[in-house]
């Protein structure tokens, strides 16, 4: 975990998350470069993805692969049967990685390039440069939520959404301080007294969509439930979390997660998602943008099919860490929201703030990310499909469609949802 330019916060931060990561999955989480914090993506160092269809040709492949192999490929159980298959790759004589193994597959001109891809490591608004929300959450002083629980408490009335993310603290579905959150039900994600990292993200996520449209039924899908994961989730186990997802027949789904990949190819979990599950259903995965600053595709928000959701500060202008471009279609405020957190003692991890104790006592916090971006749209999406009795693809184009095109001056043409949201 060495980093040659580790005095620079923003390196040392970087590293801290990857630590982090690795240490919650047994160091089975490996990078594209040396040092950690120039990483684009992350990846399992013995797992690769590969359709069904491709799987005889693969398997052919590798065999053409002379004196690289200490045994041969192993089949795992398909994470989505009939369609996507994962292969542990056996021993490797020099250590090769991953990628060097894609690589060479790419180069055999009976097989071709991108049919086999990483399994890679989806994270809390991952991507070439921080892997987790712009901030850790910090105290705040303040009673209600920001943006507020809209006056209109039957907007989102029989429209059912559902937070794909860390797990529900259940404490704040009675809890007289947040009473925005009744009957909001999900994955337990187990909270105790010293809470863990990315302890009450989903939680949070699923306050912001009930103020925005405070009658939806909010469920929230956990992954990393109880304390595991550091946040992060292979991108072949999150198939499962969306297929779950979709029993509770939502209009929306949101994920404030995602991933960068080798070569900036779409992942083939949402590609096999999308193609399997989602499309023709009447849903809208809205997804966080992620907070490098920059334009390259972060998945699953750079897709067609998604609604990818930058960040703006308060004043309106786009957040310093949000993500532009290919994978941002729209921007919400992203900065200094306030909504629920569960009560306890946080230790942060990250630097500059690395070893701080933060104690959380008001049932609230203050957050910052393309996180909490997105379920302002999602939250928007909703209120507009009961409004409007429409389907939720109508919903989010007249949503986007209210959005005030401005000009930022480093980034160019964007198209920005300003506040007040009700």
């Amino acid at each position: 975990m060495s980093d040659f330019k580790i005095g620079d916060d923003g390196r040392r931060r970087t590293t801290d998350q990857l630590q982090a990561l690795r240490r919650a999955n047994d160091d089975r989480v490996a990078w594209d470069t040396e040092a950690p914090a120039d990483f684009t993506y992350l990846y399992d160092p013995d797992h690769v993805l590969v359709r069904v269809r491709d799987v005889e040709e693969f398997e052919a492949a590798l065999g053409r692969l002379e004196g690289i192999f200490d045994g041969n490929a192993e089949r795992g159980e398909d994470p989505v049967p009939g369609e996507l298959a994962r292969y542990r790759l056996p021993a490797r004589a020099k250590n090769e990685t991953v990628p060097d193994i894609l690589d060479l597959l790419d180069l055999d001109e009976r097989f071709g390039p991108g049919r086999v891809t990483p399994d890679h490591w989806i994270h809390i608004t991952p991507g070439g440069c921080t892997c987790c929300p712009a901030t850790e959450p910090e105290e705040t002083g303040l009673v209600e939520p920001w943006p507020p629980v809209c006056t209109d408490h039957g907007r989102g009335k029989g429209v059912s959404v559902v937070v794909v993310d860390t797990g529900w603290n259940p404490p704040s579905a009675t809890d007289n301080r947040t009473p925005w959150l009744k009957r909001v039900d999900g994955d337990d994600e187990l909270n105790g007294p010293d809470l863990r990292e990315y302890a009450g993200h989903g939680t949070f996520i699923a306050g912001v969509v009930r103020c925005l449209a405070p009658a939806t039924r909010v469920f929230v899908e956990g992954f990393a439930v109880g304390g595991v994961g550091g946040g992060g989730i292979l991108e072949s186990a999150m198939v499962t979390q969306l297929t779950e997802a979709l029993t509770h027949k939502p209009q929306v789904i949101n994920l404030s997660a995602g991933l960068r990949t080798r070569d900036d190819l779409p992942p083939l979990s949402f590609e096999v998602f999308y193609e399997t599950q989602l499309q023709g259903l009447d849903c809208v995965l809205v997804a966080a943008a992620g907070n490098d600053t920059s334009p390259a595709p972060f998945w699953p928000a750079a897709f067609e099919w998604a609604l990818g959701v930058g960040a703006l500060d308060r004043d309106g202008r786009v957040s310093d860490f949000s993500n532009y471009g290919v994978s941002t279609d729209v921007y919400a405020l992203g900065r200094n929201i306030v909504n629920a957190f569960p009560d306890g003692t946080y230790t942060c991890f990250e630097t500059p703030h690395k070893g701080d104790v933060r104690v959380f006592d008001s049932g609230m916090a203050r957050w910052s990310g393309t996180s909490f971006a997105a379920p302002i749209v999602a939250g928007l999406v909703a209120a507009e499909i009961s409004a409007a009795g429409c389907s939720a693809h109508e919903a989010r184009d007249t949503v986007v469609a209210r959005a005030v095109r401005m000009s930022d001056p480093t980034i160019g043409p964007i198209e920005a949802l300003r506040q007040p949201y009700c």
